[in-house]
């Protein structure tokens, strides 16, 4: 498998600072993405269809890896997103070429980085994964693990960034098979089909956790906050979104983040932190 050479020129592109990854968790809706508009941000599957409510703000970085375009229900719609998403001249977008027929099969949209190298490392049944689901260089492979958000946890440690804090990372999702009133993403006609919910939310916990033990074991340590308005996402700490973005202060929500270990611990299926 080829190379993927497009993110060569990004190695430590952007040491020191800070990156906001934007999830698409329901909270995003409620979430004023225009403080952002002057932050280095990373986005992901079908975030356009914000754009209308935050016309001042675009994404830095775009990331795209979902078979979902396939579907014979809603691929057409994921498709038109996610030509939305590649289409914005403020935008970089990294999109997986093994979809590059459903996206742009005329070449229309000449400034996509399309990458080569991507593993698919399956979690289990119980959502657990193993060590090679975060892969330290990018250009030689990067993995999926089930979760785009897993590619933007791997750029962004291929990119150098310092500070890395998430906005719309909610989890807690709950079984929803691609209805036209959606509860786990930003908005209600996304459709996505989660069959099994307790693997998804145990699988994303994981992919967190596994990312932020490689990043805490990068020189110099990396910090990581979960800015989401509302989430069950424990791994990290959870923080006051204006006061981070705003006054770059860290107020943590001792309170929140309670509350979300508490669901964990309400779900006894869902184990603890797991990976191998």
């Amino acid at each position: 498998m080829r190379k993927n050479t497009v993110f060569e020129k990004y190695k430590d592109k952007h040491k020191g600072e800070r990156v906001f990854l934007i999830a698409n968790g329901p909270s995003l809706a409620d979430t004023d993405l225009s403080l952002l508009k002057n932050e280095t941000t990373i986005a992901m599957n079908r975030i356009s269809l914000i754009y209308e409510k935050h016309p001042s703000w675009r994404p830095t970085y775009y990331l795209f890896s979902s078979t979902n375009v396939k579907n014979a229900i809603w691929g057409r719609a994921w498709t038109e997103s996610v030509e939305k998403a590649i289409s914005s001249s403020k935008t970089t977008s990294f999109v997986a070429r093994i979809f590059k027929d459903w996206i742009d099969p005329w070449d229309e949209y000449p400034d996509v980085c399309w990458f080569d190298s991507m593993s698919e490392t399956k979690p289990t049944i119980e959502g657990n994964i193993v060590e090679t689901c975060f892969s330290q260089d990018i250009v030689e492979r990067i993995d999926k693990s089930g979760t785009t958000m897993n590619l933007a946890l791997q750029l962004a440690y291929h990119m150098g960034f310092s500070e890395i804090i998430f906005v719309g990372a909610d989890l807690g999702w709950s079984e929803d098979h691609g209805s036209t009133s959606d509860p786990n993403h930003f908005d209600k006609s996304y459709r996505a089909d989660i069959p099994n919910p307790r693997k998804a939310n145990h699988q994303m916990r994981n992919i967190h956790s596994l990312a932020s033990k490689n990043f805490l074991e990068k020189e110099g340590g990396i910090k990581m906050y979960n800015a989401s308005l509302k989430t069950v996402l424990d791994v990290y700490p959870v923080v006051d979104y204006e006061q981070i973005v705003l006054n770059e202060k860290v107020v943590c929500l001792e309170d929140k983040k309670r509350k979300a270990i508490s669901f964990w611990d309400s779900e006894p299926q869902f184990g603890r932190d797991h990976h191998e």
